[in-house]
């Protein structure tokens, strides 16, 4: 695989996990501690899908979320918001602003891997094998 995926928390136990749990299922992964370290690097090296917590320092979650989708060289990338906050509103504000998905802290690795392949894939269906008719 390499769709590098962007893991954006302050929380270095929490990048530390992800980076664990992608990396084991074959992901290459880059990491940011805050939202304006996270916007150089979507910008630089456009990761194939970002997950990206809620409350960080300098720049939330929430305005990289937005930033991103409203940029049209990037907002392709698909989002998912990793956070404790379990609000229902926290998570709606998440989805409004464009994020593919919500996760809850503490997250769920299988739930995680699942979400992170389930997304990609949208991005970049599979290709039928050769003979096989592509469905509509």
């Amino acid at each position: 695989m390499s769709e590098k995926i962007l893991v954006v928390d302050d929380n270095l136990d929490a990048i530390a996990i992800l980076e664990v749990i992608l990396e084991g299922a074959g992901y290459p992964v880059t990491s940011a501690r805050d939202g304006l370290e996270a916007m150089q690097k979507i910008t630089t090296e456009e990761p194939a899908l970002i997950l990206l917590d809620v409350m960080m320092p300098k720049m939330d979650g929430y305005e990289v979320c937005q930033a991103v989708k409203d940029d049209p060289k990037l907002n392709h990338i698909p989002i998912l918001m990793v956070s404790a906050k379990t609000d229902p509103a926290s998570q709606e504000r998440g989805l409004s602003l464009g994020a593919a998905d919500y996760l809850v802290k503490p997250i769920q690795p299988a739930l995680v891997l699942r979400k992170v392949k389930e997304h990609l894939e949208e991005r970049n269906p599979p290709s039928s094998p050769p003979g096989v008719p592509h469905s509509p």
